[in-house]
C-alpha cells in the first residue's frame, strides 16, 4: 500500500521560486523580515548582470536583488496570496 504525504508549508513555498505578485520593500523592512541569515537563507543565484538571495521567514519569501551595473540593491517580499 502506497501512502502519500502532504508537503509541508515550507516545501509548498519553495516549489516555484518565482517572484510574481511581489512588492518592493525598504531595506529596513527587509532586515526585520530576514532576521537570522543562517536560519532564513534559502537560495542564491547570479548572472552577468545581477545576483539575488532568497530568504524564507515568517511565512513569506523575501528577495534581495543586486544590480552590478548600477550598484543598487532592491528588496522584495512576495504577496501573501501568491
Amino acid at each position: 500500500m502506497k501512502t502519500t504525504q502532504n508537503p509541508s508549508a515550507i516545501e509548498k513555498m519553495c516549489k516555484p521560486l518565482d517572484f510574481k505578485h511581489s512588492v518592493e520593500i525598504t531595506e529596513g523592512a527587509f532586515w526585520l523580515l530576514k532576521q537570522n541569515d543562517e536560519k532564513t537563507w534559502h537560495d542564491y543565484g547570479q548572472n552577468e548582470l545581477s545576483e539575488w538571495s532568497i530568504y524564507i521567514n515568517a511565512g513569506v519569501k523575501i528577495l534581495a536583488l543586486t544590480n552590478f551595473l548600477s550598484g543598487v540593491t532592491q528588496y522584495y517580499v512576495q504577496d501573501i496570496n501568491a
